[in-house]
């Protein structure tokens, strides 16, 4: 898969940003505007833009979605509306989800590959958005999506196992092993998580490492605390 790059720098602050989080930043952005494996390039920066407006919008209570609040989704929208629902509520209530309400959204049209997909898109906009907003800059700008439309093919390897949706034959931690339908998605949150995080392959590999000016201890209690806050489902 071709990811074009940005050849600019994902913020400009004078604030002591380190170069390798402005570049994974900038680097994510350029993948959003590809073409994945189940939805286009332009549908993949309309997901991007439906987790800034649900962030950016009055927030629905869990039970509510906005496909259900007269004008709040296009009749034109490029997205289905189960997509856009499902995008609000990953985004606004995550610690909310449950088997049955996954199902509802199977029900209406997404497939499972593609709620897959969906979800890695969502999760890598709120983490790079999320720390624009916390530092009050500019967010990330969407580059021009790719025009190549999705191949839409299943890995017949795959099972639903241990997880809701289907997953591949991968050793490593759940976390790492939820989004293995979709491979690029795995390889786009290794990006951030060595960025922002720590090298998917150190999760229980390392635990004794400093990740740049903190302690490895240091960062598992931010990382379970910001865990909390967000409302982290596992």
């Amino acid at each position: 898969m071709v990811v074009p790059r940005l050849g600019m720098a994902a913020y400009a602050t004078e604030l002591p940003i380190r170069p390798d989080l402005d570049a994974s930043h900038s680097e994510i952005a350029a993948r959003w505007a590809a073409t994945g494996s189940w939805w286009s390039g332009m549908e993949r920066i309309a997901i991007v833009g439906e987790v800034r407006r649900a962030r950016d919008s009055e927030v629905l209570p869990p039970w509510e979605s906005p496909s259900q609040v007269d004008g709040l989704v296009a009749e034109n929208h490029l997205l289905p509306t189960a997509a856009v629902d499902a995008i609000w509520r990953i985004t606004n209530h995550p610690g909310t989800l449950t088997a049955e309400w996954h199902a509802s959204i199977m029900s209406r049209g997404i497939s499972p590959e593609a709620y897959v997909e969906l979800v890695g898109v969502v999760a890598q906009a709120n983490a790079v958005d999320r720390f624009a907003d916390a530092l009050n800059l500019a967010r990330v700008d969407l580059p021009e999506p790719s025009s190549v439309e999705p191949l839409r093919l299943a890995d017949s390897s795959t099972a639903v196992t241990s997880h809701w949706v289907p997953t591949a034959q991968v050793k490593g931690p759940n976390v790492v092993k939820a989004l293995s339908a979709v491979p690029f998605e795995v390889d786009s949150m290794s990006l951030l998580s060595s960025a922002q995080y720590v090298q998917l392959g150190d999760l229980l590999g390392d635990l004794v490492s400093d990740q740049n000016s903190l302690t490895r201890m240091q960062v598992e209690v931010i990382a379970g605390r910001t865990s909390k806050l967000n409302e982290c489902f596992y």
